[in-house]
């Protein structure tokens, strides 16, 4: 779709026509700047805020909303009526980013610990490095330029986690994720000659707190009785507090509500999984996705700039565990994640006003008004290393993602029972 024109773009063609001789310029983004505004500098350069907006939209999206795996423990204890003596509800350790219905037991409580590294390789189908942000063409190579950035974006997650057993049927968790997310990136604007106009380099650190995670279970159904369990339903909340930085990229800066659906079968050595649910959030993020708009020329007003807001998402799963040994677990997950409103990350095509100074079109790397989908295998495994403890190693390798993304992130972690 094109749109109209506007003043913002009148001044980059101001700026970038200038002769290469004189404008050419290297510009540093400087110290002590958050990371929305180090990634702000380096992809703005080609002259609209549309373009900053749509690439700290796009890294906030990916670094707070990615699962942070479960805080239900591998174990769950049952009283054997037959034995008088507690023994484990499953064969299997259960998944490490769905959820099964089964609880921990009363009384009973797990820790948790996991470590992911994620490297951002591609936004949607294109490559960060050396992806084109925006291009101007004219009736002459003075008045045509284009703009490309090679943005490095690279985030570690240390998740701290426990669960507490309240009663046979009702489990309580919390998730603490300590989050460092880098920036380094280059972005050069060239004309329609292929000559250097202008560039900028820079990037930021920034390590603490993402968003904290405080989880309650309640299984409200059994498919039967006996040992291994069954399998039942159960259905979960999981509330997400704005405790990581949103200037920095850690978190969303609001709060959201996830309300699930849990169900998980099977007596054999295979257990299927499935959760479906709905997050809320309090409030929407928005991101500029069109130029100011050229004022009205008889009254002189402006009219509102086009902003893209995204605002909830649903979350569904599903999975199997299987047996491989008694002290051994191997798992295979599918986790979909479908954001609403708005977010998705294109280009899109605006028409120069009459006063378009040589420039016949423009295109830009902006925010869409649509929602987008990431669909992720998780395939891993959980070992039994001694008594209570668990050892898992997994990966999540998108199979459809139209937002930022690693094409491949493992994931470690360890899970105490007692």
């Amino acid at each position: 779709m094109k749109r109209p024109a506007s003043v913002s773009l009148m001044l980059l063609v101001a700026v970038c026509c200038i002769p290469s001789s004189a404008s050419a310029q290297a510009v540093e983004t400087t110290e002590g700047l958050s990371l929305r505004d180090t990634i702000g500098q380096l992809t703005q350069q080609v002259g609209s805020t549309p373009v900053g907006d749509a690439m700290v939209l796009a890294t906030a999206l990916e670094v707070a909303t990615s699962p942070l795996g479960t805080t239900s423990s591998g174990f769950g204890f049952e009283l054997d009526p037959n034995t008088g003596l507690l023994v484990r509800r499953a064969t299997t350790f259960g998944p490490s980013f769905a959820e099964r219905a089964l609880t921990a037991g009363a009384d009973k409580m797990a820790i948790q610990v996991s470590f992911s590294s994620a490297t951002y390789d591609k936004l949607g189908d294109v490559d960060l490095d050396g992806m084109r942000l925006g291009a101007l063409t004219g009736d002459s190579p003075e008045t045509s330029f284009t703009g490309t950035t090679s943005l490095e974006i690279e985030s570690q997650t240390l998740v701290l986690g426990g669960v507490m057993g309240i009663t046979e049927n009702i489990d309580v968790g919390v998730a603490v994720p300590l989050v460092k997310v880098r920036v380094q990136g280059l972005t050069e604007v060239v004309d329609g000659d292929g000559k250097f106009i202008r560039d900028a380099v820079g990037g930021g650190t920034s390590s603490g707190l993402g968003d904290i995670a405080v989880q309650a279970k309640y299984r409200f159904l059994r498919f039967g009785n006996g040992l291994p369990d069954p399998g039942g339903v159960a259905l979960a909340a999981t509330v997400r507090l704005p405790t990581g930085s949103s200037e920095n990229l850690r978190g969303l800066g609001l709060y959201r509500a996830l309300v699930s659906v849990l169900a998980s079968a099977g007596r054999g050595r295979f257990r299927p999984h499935a959760n479906v649910g709905f997050e809320w959030w309090d409030k929407g993020i928005a991101a500029q996705s069109g130029f100011a708009p050229v004022p009205d020329v008889e009254t002189g007003l402006e009219p509102a700039t086009s902003m893209v807001t995204v605002r909830h998402q649903f979350q569904y799963a599903a999975g199997v565990e299987f047996e491989a040994a008694s002290r051994l677990t191997l798992l295979v997950d599918f986790l979909g994640r479908h954001l609403l409103d708005g977010g998705k990350v294109g280009f899109q095509a605006f028409t120069p006003g009459d006063d378009g100074q040589g420039v016949t079109s423009f295109e830009s790397l902006v925010a869409l008004p649509e929602g987008f989908q990431k669909l992720t295998l998780v395939p891993g495994l959980k070992w039994n290393i001694k008594g209570n403890l668990l050892f898992s190693v997994n990966a999540l390798i998108p199979v459809q993602d139209e937002g930022l993304h690693d094409v491949f992130t493992p994931v470690v972690g360890l899970d105490w029972a007692f």
